[in-house]
């Protein structure tokens, strides 16, 4: 087993995850078959189900993208970000899914139900802090004034950041060089 191993999303070519993870009480599994198992998978939680049940706010912020009020070429939808296995003692799972993430900016946007916890979207806003990404969220965005309000902060926010020349790409390998033995 390479515990090095790398795979890529077709439409993430840039960023390469390990195809193997830590579990929290230590155990190596296949992240790989995870995020991306064969298309006949019943597994309940995937990326590729992710992108497929989307939320009427998620539908509405797609919409937004195929009409061109973003390039669909700078933003991914459902952005896995793999947590490192020192930091899983605070976080339980293996990895984020980020609704809407700018890589040139590092800007992740979060639409968020009722059924967000502060307390876990705290922690995991602290977590994608430290790798450097910045989190806008929007809750309640099926409502119209919200709609106006949020959108209009999320470009201005947008418009202040300096974009990099590429993606940034993250080190997800060190999730398997710090674990434990």
């Amino acid at each position: 087993m390479d515990y090095l191993e790398t795979f890529t999303f077709k439409d993430i070519p840039w960023q390469p995850y390990p195809v193997y993870s830590v579990s929290e009480k230590g155990h190596i599994y296949n992240i790989k078959n995870v995020l991306y198992p064969n298309p006949t998978s019943i597994k309940r939680f995937t990326r590729n189900k992710q992108l497929k049940k989307r939320s009427m706010q998620a539908k509405f912020f797609d919409m937004l993208i195929n009409i061109g009020y973003w390039d669909p070429l700078i933003v991914v939808r459902e952005f896995p970000v793999i947590i490192q296995n020192h930091l899983r003692g605070k976080i339980h799972g293996g990895f984020f899914l980020l609704d809407y993430y700018f890589p040139t900016l590092c800007l992740n946007v979060e639409l968020d139900s009722e059924y967000h916890s502060e307390e876990k979207d705290n922690l995991r806003d602290e977590y994608l802090g430290g790798l450097g990404i910045k989190t806008f969220r929007i809750r309640n965005l099926e409502k119209p004034e919200v709609q106006k309000n949020k959108f209009k902060e999320l470009t201005l926010e947008m418009r202040r950041m300096n974009p990099t020349e590429g993606p940034r790409v993250f080190s997800f390998l060190d999730n398997i060089l710090l674990r434990k033995v």
